[in-house]
């Protein structure tokens, strides 16, 4: 990635939590998001003219085989989210659609094939790997992963509290350093809090 990149995108990611009144270790709401930008959100189920077995192939069928796609036309965006997929990955998918419109990616060509299916006929790597990282920042900003990890430095605890999923707030931690930033002793401090808390609702 291009140098200060990461910076920005955690800078970027505060602005718009601080536009939408959202506190840093906050969940996003990213469909708020979305609608703030001006983009539309739809799954297949709400697309007029797609058959029945159309969408049973797209959410039933291979729910795995996509994510999102997001589809422009006379100014108007359309992101087009798999609501087969866990509530968590679509709003990473939809953060992540969202990345590449805030960034001015270019959207990749495709192509339709002789049966009809339509395919990405290219693929750039960078572009991904930019929208992965302010997708991150934006639902889980490194500040506020850090003063959440400092309330509890459980996983699974803090991916139920921003809505997403394990594997990203696995990730985050490890891209943002979080848990290496909370000092030893902050953790003894935490233990012990929490050891008043548990004797204080003892009968």
């Amino acid at each position: 990635m291009r140098r200060g990149f990461k910076a920005w995108c955690e800078r970027v990611a505060g602005e718009y939590r601080q536009a939408l009144s959202i506190a840093p270790d906050a969940p996003l709401d990213a469909n708020a998001l979305a609608e703030s930008l001006g983009v539309r959100v739809a799954t297949p189920e709400q697309l007029p003219g797609l058959s029945a077995a159309s969408i049973t192939q797209l959410t039933v069928t291979e729910p795995d085989s996509w994510s999102a796609v997001t589809i422009s036309q006379g100014g108007v965006r359309l992101v087009i989210l798999n609501s087969g997929q866990p509530i968590q990955r679509r709003a990473n998918s939809l953060c992540h659609e969202l990345a590449h419109i805030l960034l001015n990616h270019r959207s990749d060509e495709t192509q339709l094939s002789r049966q009809g299916f339509l395919f990405r006929a290219s693929f750039n790597n960078e572009q991904e790997e930019e929208a992965d990282w302010l997708a991150g920042c934006l639902l889980a900003p490194a500040d506020g992963l850090l003063r959440a990890y400092r309330r509890t430095s459980s996983a699974e605890r803090l991916a139920e509290h921003f809505g997403v999923s394990r594997a990203l707030i696995d990730w985050r931690l490890r891209m943002t350093g979080v848990p290496k930033r909370v000092t030893p002793r902050a953790r003894r401090v935490r233990a012990q809090s929490c050891g008043r808390r548990s004797a204080d609702i003892v009968p």
